[in-house]
């Protein structure tokens, strides 16, 4: 039976290397939103609180990417989400999504202090156009921070 695995964490947390990882050891079908923003649209996160073109841009590859992921399971074939899927009622519709298509679901949680995030995202910042895709700066953290739901020990349990 297909798994949808789901990345679940803050940027800078190591959801995409874990997920490249866990690409080859599931032979898994990995959809990482920002890569393809990035190769469609370039770097359009301004960070300047009027990212209405990015957001939307974001939403609608994240549709996408829903509905690969559905077609992929049903195909038998393991799929990595790699979203970040800050609120749990996002990561309950995604199981809910799996479910409904016959395959298992299990949350990756890359949980990490705020400090080690910045830390983290300075030395990503510096690369940005090369291997990471948009800058982030510590005020996007800090409320980034306060928004994100981190996952209860029952979503963690998974359908093992």
């Amino acid at each position: 039976m297909a798994t949808l695995h789901l990345m679940v964490g803050l940027p800078g947390s190591g959801k995409t290397t874990a997920a490249i990882r866990l690409e080859k050891e599931y032979r898994a079908l990995r959809l990482t939103t920002d890569e393809w923003h990035y190769r469609l649209f370039g770097n359009d996160f301004h960070n300047d609180g009027k990212d209405v073109e990015h957001d939307r841009r974001h939403a609608a590859i994240e549709a996408l990417m829903r509905e690969t992921a559905r077609r992929v399971l049903t195909l038998g074939v393991d799929v990595i989400l790699d979203f970040g899927c800050w609120a749990k009622e996002e990561r309950e519709q995604l199981r809910e999504e799996a479910h409904s298509v016959g395959a298992k679901f299990k949350i990756h949680y890359l949980p990490c202090s705020q400090e080690e995030l910045w830390r983290r995202l300075l030395e990503r910042n510096k690369t940005v156009g090369r291997q990471a895709v948009f800058f982030i700066t510590e005020k996007n953290l800090k409320e980034w921070w306060q928004q994100f739901e981190p996952p209860s020990p029952e979503e963690l349990r998974g359908d093992d």
